[in-house]
Formats: C-alpha cells, sequence, structure tokens
C-alpha cells in the first residue's frame, strides 16, 4: 500500500498516483532601448570665420563659409524655440578671424506638464472594554 502525503505537504491522493498540488509559474521578460546621438562638426574653409557656438537653441548653420570683413550672418532660434534673430559680422581679432554679435535671448515653445498624485490611508482602531463585577455575600 501506497501513501501520498497529506495537503499541508503538496500532494494528495494515495500511491502509485500521487499529484502535487504546487504549481509553479516562470516568466522572463527582455527589454531594449537604443539610444543613437548624431554629432556634426564643421571645419571652416582656411581664413574664414568659424561658426559660433552658441547652444542647442541657437541655429548658426547660417554663419558657414563667412570671410573677413564683409561677412555676415543671422543667428535665430532653433526649432521649437522663439525669439529676435541677431547679425553676427565675421572680423578679424589678433589675426584669427572670428565672428562677433549678440546671442539672440530663445525661449521654448515646449510646455511640460507633471501630475502628481499622493493617496493616504488612514486606519483607526477603537477598542472598548467593559467588564461586570458580581459579588455575592457569604
Amino acid at each position: 500500500i501506497y501513501y501520498c502525503y497529506d495537503l499541508d505537504d503538496n500532494f494528495i491522493g494515495s500511491g502509485p498516483d500521487c499529484t502535487s498540488t504546487t504549481t509553479t509559474t516562470m516568466s522572463t521578460t527582455t527589454s531594449s532601448i537604443t539610444t543613437s546621438t548624431t554629432t556634426s562638426t564643421t571645419t571652416p574653409l582656411p581664413g574664414s570665420c568659424y561658426p559660433p557656438v552658441l547652444g542647442h537653441d541657437k541655429d548658426v548653420t547660417d554663419c558657414a563659409g563667412q570671410f573677413p570683413p564683409h561677412g555676415s550672418c543671422t543667428v535665430t532660434c532653433a526649432d521649437g524655440y522663439l525669439g529676435d534673430p541677431e547679425i553676427f559680422y565675421c572680423v578679424t581679432l589678433e589675426d584669427e578671424p572670428t565672428f562677433v554679435g549678440s546671442t539672440p535671448v530663445c525661449t521654448s515653445t515646449t510646455t511640460s506638464t507633471a501630475t502628481t498624485t499622493t493617496t493616504v490611508t488612514v486606519t483607526s482602531t477603537t477598542s472598548t472594554t467593559t467588564s461586570t463585577s458580581t459579588t455575592t455575600p457569604l
């Protein structure tokens, strides 16, 4: 005669056909994130002014290929930004061609909104004990 463990030991039935009552589930999740960054550099033509480096919110593409003393370009705000354009002039300072000008003030046109939700749970327990005592005289 064969016996299986009881339900407390995760088996039921009597031998030889015992069945496990424990179920095992396995799950595997794989994720992949790919980030790509492209960097572009400009090598100026000999004797020309190197385009000014003003930040990601400015567009200086008009400044490529400008020569002193009469070169100039218009610096604008990049896509997603608003502001008035400014003129930069290609001049020679200390024997080096360089741009001079006022940097435009550019303001982002993108609006970000963040929402925070806070949940507070309050649990209150009240306990009341009542006792009655009866004394019987002897």
